[in-house]
């Protein structure tokens, strides 16, 4: 893989720029590239002289795209490879490769806390706090812990198709209204950590009997959202939760008659990202990771779908004021009980 996004022009990136809003205190503005922090200077003129950074991202690879072209404006010097597996995969062949002694990938962006735990014991990835770079800094605290920094949230809520649903839900026991029974797409909770955390929500949050009522909807569940949306828009149901505006938003912008509500509380997909340690470019992996959390790098890695952590950022998605922490590594003491309750095993 050579580096990507090259012949790009001039004019999308300053476009790409231009929709990031607001600057960040290392610039961000819509005149192009901004500045090099003067913190950073010292780091960038190392970083020219190293190998290309390698980013492994299970990230929507446009998005991933959109993030090494803006990178490129801002540092020219730099190049910058990505590679896009989904989380899972990308994981295991991380970890292979760590295993076999290898660090082929400087930063690594996914959406796994339990590969991260697995990571940080195993040394893999740099321990440092984020006041160490001028931009990450801007990342609160519920964000970023031991050199791992949540880059960007995919929230959850109800994809519904407008053809079928004139009045759409705006809370979740909206969805348990009797003319949706047997009319629900279900994301499979055994197959998504994060479907389980909001089935705690509902659970412990909005009813503690949800979940026995959502079972007795009857909805069919789907293994994977990414068919279910594309179900939902050909009018097999009516509803489909747990949905994400990164699914429902391609599919609307081609027609489709769908849309999508976010009831709260939710939670959400959160993409993390690390710096290998004992990677070839370690300059450059400081530089990416902190212009991930500029303006123009917020912008470029969630686009229109995705939710910024720091707050909302040019054309991001809004993170819900309800928004909870999905506590994935929590998951395991409850999850059986969550799964029974939905009549599933």
């Amino acid at each position: 893989m050579r580096r990507l996004l090259k012949g790009i022009g001039m004019a999308s990136i300053a476009g790409l720029l231009a929709a990031c809003g607001g600057a960040s205190e290392s610039g961000g503005g819509t005149g192009g590239a901004a500045p090099v922090p003067a913190a950073l200077q010292g780091v960038y003129d190392q970083a020219k002289n190293e190998p290309t950074l390698v980013w492994y991202s299970s990230q929507d690879p446009a998005l991933n795209d959109a993030v090494v072209a803006a990178f490129e404006e801002q540092y020219p010097d730099v190049e910058i490879e990505a590679m896009r597996l989904a989380t899972g995969p990308l994981g295991t062949r991380y970890a292979q490769e760590r295993q076999a002694g290898a660090v082929t990938a400087g930063v690594v962006t996914l959406a796994d806390p339990n590969f991260v735990d697995q990571g940080l014991a195993a040394g893999w990835f740099e321990r440092f706090d984020k006041s160490a770079l001028p931009d990450l800094a801007r990342l609160p605290d519920r964000f970023f812990a031991d050199g791992v920094a949540t880059t960007g949230v995919n929230v959850l809520g109800i994809g519904y198709n407008t053809n079928e649903v004139p009045n759409p839900p705006r809370t979740w026991e909206d969805a348990l209204a009797p003319e949706y029974k047997g009319r629900i797409l279900l994301g499979d909770p055994r197959n998504v950590p994060s479907y389980v955390a909001l089935a705690r929500i509902l659970d412990e949050d909005v009813a503690p009997d949800f979940l026995p009522r959502l079972a007795a909807q009857e909805p069919t569940v789907v293994d994977s959202m990414v068919p279910g949306t594309q179900q939902l828009a050909a009018g097999e149901a009516a509803l489909a939760f747990p949905d994400v505006l990164s699914v429902i938003a391609p599919l609307k912008d081609k027609g489709a008659p769908i849309d999508f509500v976010v009831p709260e509380p939710t939670t959400g997909n959160e993409f993390t990202t690390m710096i290998s340690a004992g990677g070839a470019s370690p300059n450059a992996a400081k530089l990416l990771l902190d212009f991930l959390f500029t303006d123009a790098g917020q912008q470029a890695f969630n686009g229109s779908t995705g939710s910024s952590p720091i707050g909302a950022i040019g054309q991001t998605a809004a993170l819900p004021a309800g928004y909870v922490d999905p506590q994935i590594r929590q998951l395991p003491a409850v999850k059986q009980d969550l799964l029974s309750q939905l009549g599933l095993t």
